[in-house]
């Protein structure tokens, strides 16, 4: 189950990432070009309380999707879970929630989650350092998706 995380969940967020080892070392923000990476838990109350910030959970948490605005510029998304299972499910839940959001990622070259983002819409505008960037590109709805019922206005053309 994926939710939102709000500053009641401030130590499970914390003991999570603690405990979950951040191989890549992606897990950070960029606050006056200088890196933070979310290892207090005043930075974490922080990122709870202005971010949005998803967690799933199976008995505990198992991965934390961030989604990263520094004063209100591009958004960023941060990525860490347990195993590539949650990895995956992380990214469906991205895929399928924010379709119609524009998103940027920045990761390490040799992370494996570069390929997987470009698999899933992510396309490569740069490079910085040994770091490499991704973009996706929001997707408009033209026509909105409407019920049957909203066209039969009459009751008695109803089939039930």
């Amino acid at each position: 189950m994926i939710q939102k995380l709000t500053i009641k969940d401030r130590i499970s967020v914390y003991d999570f990432i603690i405990n979950t080892k951040d191989v890549y070392e992606d897990m950070y923000i960029t606050e006056n070009k200088s890196r933070h990476f979310l290892r207090n838990l005043s930075l974490i109350n922080k990122i709870l309380k202005h971010q949005e910030v998803y967690g799933l959970f199976e008995k505990e948490l198992q991965g934390i999707l961030l989604i990263y605005r520094s004063k209100g510029f591009r958004p960023y998304i941060k990525l860490l879970a347990k195993s590539n299972k949650y990895y995956y499910d992380l990214m469906m839940f991205l895929k399928f929630n924010f379709n119609d959001k524009e998103l940027f990622a920045k990761l390490k070259i040799n992370n494996p989650l570069v390929e997987i983002l470009k698999r899933k819409g992510f396309i490569n505008i740069g490079m910085r350092g040994k770091e490499v960037l991704l973009h996706k590109v929001e997707i408009k709805e033209i026509y909105k998706l409407t019920p049957k019922d909203e066209y039969l206005i009459d009751n008695e053309n109803r089939l039930y």
